[in-house]
């Protein structure tokens, strides 16, 4: 082996490194050519029972000092001890044969750090060509060595390698390490050597390189990188190809604050391995999309002529920009390479304008006018300016904030998730026949603007779509229904057809503030307290729930919604002063579990001050919850309080409709509302309500 010396002309936030390490076969092995350095290094094995007694920790370090025992059982002819003469420099190298034949020999070889950084140090077999141990080291400004170690998915081996390029491609992120793995075939024919073909370029500044390590059997050449992060930023990481001087593929990632590292290059979602690419398969995910991309996973029998051809494309609508090969890597020496196989390609698209076109490949048969064997694509819809597919049977779904105009920020932006509700067929609810009930079904919403399997809905003749309040953002309300292609109220919930299974829908959701901004389950004084402390800059962070203090519904905290605030906690107060309601919620529960045991009976009375306007949810567990939907199903709703009556509203059935009762104060009503979680082996709740007047004001602070 040979140094490579560093390439000059790259930019400077790169640095060229070799293909692999630059490393140093040491010294033939014999005796010890300085015995008065050796003499001092008392620690080291001398002969051949200490050497056999660190057989298990075949590594000692001694601030400056490497020392490595490495087992050999051939000729010493037929091993090689490496290492970096930029990073170490030699100091001993010593055989001690086994006196017993078929024993194993033991080799001892000494270095000395003389630069800091990282390295390695490698123990191979000629015979195999192939390494046969390998070893990283950190050597720190004062020079002292400290074993790195190296996780146990880093290939340390040519075999290692193959695997790991098979199951997790060219780049893996894992223990806060990144790790690329580089594949090319290299001719024997060719001139030169390897290492003068190709070489890792990378970040310095961002990334560290810990080990690099090159494995070679026949002409097949795999460089193995593990990098630690070092600083927050846009790293890079390529292997340029140096003889041809052609653009090599850039991956990139991005380093956080935490040193926590992402990738953000197309690999990072596109299937660049086998294993990648069958996961998809099987869960029949032929065609992936994500921003401005859509992927095509195409897979042939190799041998039979057959091959994908584009057969429908805008180019003005959409252009390739990459082909990713994910078929299974084997090695094979020319006598036994088989033929056949499956060659599976990631072929990726680009589009670049809003509209409707058609994009489809067919795999096509050898010869001439033939029928295509299969297709996969078809008619898409390009939105949101050219950042959004829309694959036959997707729909776009925005929630959009009334206030604004605009689609919604938090929650989403507190990583909350939210569902939709939709209903296929006619509706059966009767009690006596749940056998014969049509499921609702859900959908997760994890942003204001998302895609969702919800095209295909519409084509039906019977169906439902709609909000509950209990699965919206907090503060925010939709009583709306959309039911086989009109809404009952206006355009709160609007659907637009592109084609039958390609839709876009938008539901208009009506917020207003409930001011509980420290999320303590009350509107009070330290919700005001704690707004006047945020805007004055005495307040750490940003409160996470800061949307219930957003009374001028801009998606902003200023002194205004402080001012809003104010104005809505007093006049809260004096209407309650002045003759608000209080709700007496009688709770009684039982049950009984599927071996008929009794699973306990009670009954519990709770009190809520009411104010119009005010919502009750209802926790699995029997508990009412007052303006905070994120404790379970809404139950009922404060409609309107007159002088002699209430009037509520509760959800009468699984659409999410309401229904309005009017109640008279000071009467006790049973059955309104009624509990909407029923079970049949467990305990069930109802409840009975009563509406009165309060003699005096609660306590707001």
């Amino acid at each position: 082996m040979r140094i490579i010396s560093f390439a000059a002309g790259f930019a400077a936030a790169f640095v060229l490194l070799a293909a692999a390490p630059v490393l140093h076969p040491a010294a033939p092995v014999c005796a010890a050519d300085s015995e008065s350095e050796t003499e001092s290094l008392d620690w080291v094995p001398s002969d051949y029972q200490s050497a056999a007694a660190h057989y298990d920790q075949n590594i000692l370090i001694h601030g400056a000092y490497l020392c490595v025992v490495s087992t050999e059982y051939k000729d010493p002819e037929a091993y090689a001890f490496c290492y970096h003469p930029d990073m170490f420099e030699e100091v001993s190298s010593v055989l001690y044969e086994a006196e017993e034949a078929n024993h194993a020999n033991f080799r001892v070889d000494v270095l000395k750090a003389i630069a800091p950084g990282y390295t390695e140090v490698y123990h191979s077999d000629n015979e195999l060509d192939q390494l046969s141990s390998m070893y990283a080291f950190s050597i720190d400004d004062d020079l002292n060595i400290s074993q790195v170690v190296l996780p146990g998915w880093f290939p340390k081996t040519f075999d290692n390698a193959v695997t790991f390029y098979n199951r997790y491609g060219k780049t893996r992120i894992a223990d806060g390490l990144l790790c690329t793995v580089f594949h090319e075939t290299f001719p024997e024919e060719s001139s030169g050597k390897i290492e003068d073909q190709y070489a890792l370029v990378y970040t310095a500044d961002l990334l560290h390189c810990i080990s690099s390590v090159r494995y070679c059997q026949g002409s097949d050449y795999f460089l193995v990188s593990l990098f630690e992060p070092a600083a927050s930023g846009d790293a890079k990481v390529t292997h340029d190809v140096i003889s041809e001087n052609r653009l090599p593929y850039e991956y990139t990632f991005r380093i956080d604050e935490n040193l926590s590292i992402k990738e953000t290059d197309l690999c990072a979602w596109v299937p660049d391995c086998s294993q990648e690419f069958g996961v998809n398969m099987d869960a029949d995910r032929p065609i992936l999309t994500r921003g401005e991309y859509i992927v095509f996973l195409l897979q042939t029998t190799g041998g039979t002529g057959y091959s994908w051809k584009e057969a429908a494309n805008d180019p003005a609508f959409a252009e390739e920009v990459a082909s990713i090969d994910c078929s299974l890597l084997h090695i094979y020496s020319d006598e036994i390479r088989p033929s056949g196989g499956s060659i599976r390609e990631a072929r990726v698209y680009r589009v670049k304008q809003d509209g409707q076109f058609e994009l489809r490949l067919d795999l096509m048969p050898p010869g001439r006018d033939r029928e295509p064997a299969d297709s996969v694509g078809g008619v898409m819809q390009i939105v949101d300016h050219a950042s959004m597919v829309l694959l036959p049977g997707e729909a776009r779904l925005t929630l959009l904030n009334a206030g604004t105009g605009k689609p919604i920020i938090s929650p989403f932006d507190l990583g909350k998730s939210f569902y939709i509700d939709y209903l296929i067929g006619e509706e059966f609810t009767d009690p006596d026949e749940p056998e014969k009930w049509n499921p609702v079904q859900f959908m997760e919403i994890k942003t204001a603007v998302s895609k969702q399997p919800l095209g295909s809905l519409f084509a039906n003749e019977e169906y439902q779509l709609w909000m509950t309040n209990d699965s919206m953002p907090q503060g925010y309300s939709c009583n709306a229904i959309y039911r086989n292609g009109v809404c009952n109220s206006g355009d709160t919930i609007t659907v637009t057809r592109y084609t039958d299974d390609i839709a876009d829908i938008t539901i208009t959701l009506q917020y207003s503030a409930q001011g509980d901004m420290n999320d303590d389950g009350a509107f009070n004084l330290a919700d005001v307290v704690m707004l006047h402390r945020w805007l004055t800059g005495t307040l750490d962070s940003i409160p996470r729930y800061w949307k219930a203090a957003d009374f001028n519904n801009d998606d902003r905290l200023d002194a205004r919604d402080l001012t809003a605030m104010k104005r809505c906690l007093l006049k809260r107060d004096a209407a309650i002063a002045e003759g608000g309601l209080q709700l007496r919620v009688h709770t009684v529960y039982g049950g009984y579990g599927v071996a008929g045991q009794d699973l306990g009976h009670g009954e519990y009375d709770t009190d809520f001050f009411v104010l119009e306007g005010d919502t009750f949810y209802e926790s699995y567990g029997g508990d009412w919850f007052q303006n905070q939907s994120d404790q379970g199903l809404m139950i009922l709703r404060v409609e309107k309080i007159e002088e002699d009556t209430v009037t509520v509203s509760v959800l009468s059935s699984k659409d999410g409709s309401r229904e309005e009762k009017t109640l008279n104060i000071g009467e006790l009503y049973s059955g309104v509302p009624r509990s909407r979680h029923i079970v049949y082996d467990g305990i069930n709740y109802s409840y009975d309500i009563c509406f009165d007047r309060i003699l005096t004001a609660p306590m707001t602070d």
